[in-house]
């Protein structure tokens, strides 16, 4: 019988797997025998829809999850007690329904644990006071706590980057041999733990190791510090790979990429002010957008949303993804109707110039769509009504009264951000089963599949492929 044992890293980045590769044993013998490295994120690429999709096998229209994290505010999915990933819905449940012994730790979103046939282990939401690690059932605590890191929301200074990372860094070692302390108890047929620290550090030192940022300071103490945090989990890959017996598949999985946060900012609704489509209370104040334009994330938006009219405006920008190159604008179609204008005749001609839009003649629009274009799904109204990737070096803001593209001034604090490529290693597949043909790029949503193909069973009604073609399913759930 195949087991399956998936450590998920969030924030794992395909590009520095390669470039570390020599200087990463483990992740480096990974790399060799996979199938697989890339694997295509949710849109948008944030933490909370795209291991959302890993864990249900649906994307963001269908499992409705699209909360993300501002780090400059202080708010998102971590600082949201209600928001939850829908028990029934993960590949750990219907693992467990179907009766196979499961041990799942510390998963996104799934704060209080639930029962399960085996053991799970969640953190609660960042914000939440006096409240622990919940595990089911209780007394399967492992002897070591398995801790927090460090609050998301904190934003270390240069000062306080050393120490910052050696608590990440220690945190994740204490996790690690928790989770590890509760994989070796028995054989489960499926183990899953959740680990972050790479994805937080990275938010904050990228400037310090990409010497082709805006803002690399030259040589300095923490050009290493990314490398160190991934020698660090390949060590934990090594250790669990040597306890790993030779009849379980190992995944190595990342919702999520990394890589250089954008350093300019395309003020999207400036130009649909200028196109005539957001209308204005009044004029702000002379000063104003001056001291707007160096407010970072959502304190410029805030004090200029004010300054909307909002039932005259037809189409303004939606916060989906922060100051980032993935962004939507949503359609008033009460003002469309006041206007007489049609919704898909103002809709497809805002996409056609969005693919006209040029910076110094060049094209800063990577792709445009309609939201049911993107996908379909009971949830697909909670995405905007126009959906976009810009390139890479901008990012999406909202600023009016400022020109079309200004320099993102948070850019020195966050330089890390979130990409569309994740990553996908596998190793031990078994002989009895054959890598799909045709694959050519796996995405968030066909890990769910995958996982239960392994074990045996079968789940109808997802999005997500599974990557395995088996001789025979046991079971359907």
């Amino acid at each position: 019988m195949t087991r399956v044992v998936i450590l998920g890293i969030s924030g794992l980045d395909a590009d520095l797997l390669r470039v570390y590769g020599p200087s990463l044993p483990n992740m480096r013998r990974l790399l060799l025998q996979s199938p697989f490295l890339e694997m295509r994120s949710s849109f948008p690429p944030e933490p909370a829809p795209a291991w959302a999709s890993i864990y249900s096998g649906q994307h963001p229209a269908n499992h409705g999850i699209l909360e993300r994290v501002d780090y400059l505010e202080g708010a998102g999915f971590a600082a949201s007690t209600s928001l939850r990933m829908p028990h029934e819905k993960t590949f750990w449940a219907k693992a467990s329904r179907a009766g196979k012994r499961v041990c799942i730790v510390n998963p996104l979103l799934a704060y209080p644990a639930k029962a399960v046939n085996g053991i799970m282990l969640t953190l609660p939401p960042s914000d939440a006071k006096y409240e622990k690690a919940s595990i089911l059932p209780e007394t399967a605590a492992p002897l070591q706590e398995f801790p927090p890191l460090n609050n998301p929301f904190t934003i270390p200074s240069i000062r306080q980057l050393e120490a910052y990372c050696t608590s990440l860094q220690a945190r994740t070692l204490q996790q690690a041999a928790a989770a590890l302390e509760l994989f070796n108890r028995e054989p489960w047929d499926l183990f899953f733990v959740q680990l972050n620290a790479i994805d937080h550090a990275q938010h904050f030192l990228w400037r310090y190791s990409d010497p082709g940022d805006p803002t690399y300071p030259g040589r300095n103490q923490y050009a290493s510090h990314i490398l160190e945090f991934y020698r660090l989990f390949d060590e934990i890959i090594g250790r669990f790979r040597r306890c790993i017996p030779d009849d379980s598949v190992l995944l190595v999985v990342s919702g999520q990429g990394h890589g250089r946060r954008c350093a300019y900012r395309l003020n999207i609704n400036e130009w649909l002010r200028a196109q005539g489509l957001l209308a204005t209370q009044a004029r702000l104040p002379e000063m104003l957008p001056r001291i707007a334009r160096h407010l970072p994330g959502r304190r410029a938006m805030n004090r200029l949303a004010c300054s909307i009219d909002q039932q005259a405006t037809v189409a303004r920008v939606v916060d989906l993804a922060g100051i980032s190159p993935f962004g939507g604008i949503g359609l008033n179609r009460d003002a469309l109707i006041h206007n007489g204008e049609s919704y898909e005749r103002v809709r497809d001609s805002i996409c056609l110039k969005l693919t006209q839009l040029r910076v110094k003649g060049y094209p800063i629009v990577h792709w445009v769509r309609k939201r049911e274009e993107l996908h379909a799904g009971i949830f697909i109204a909670r995405y905007p009504d126009i959906v976009f990737e810009l390139r890479s070096d901008f990012g999406v803001a909202s600023s009016l009264y400022v020109p079309l593209v200004t320099p993102d001034m948070a850019h020195r604090v966050i330089s890390g951000g979130h990409t569309m490529q994740g990553v996908l290693l596998m190793e031990h597949a078994p002989g009895s089963m054959d890598i799909q043909d045709g694959i050519k790029e796996p995405t968030v949503m066909d890990v769910a599949p995958t996982v239960l193909q392994l074990l045996g069973l079968h789940s109808r009604n997802l999005d997500g492929k599974t990557l395995v073609s088996p001789q025979c399913v046991r079971q359907l759930i």
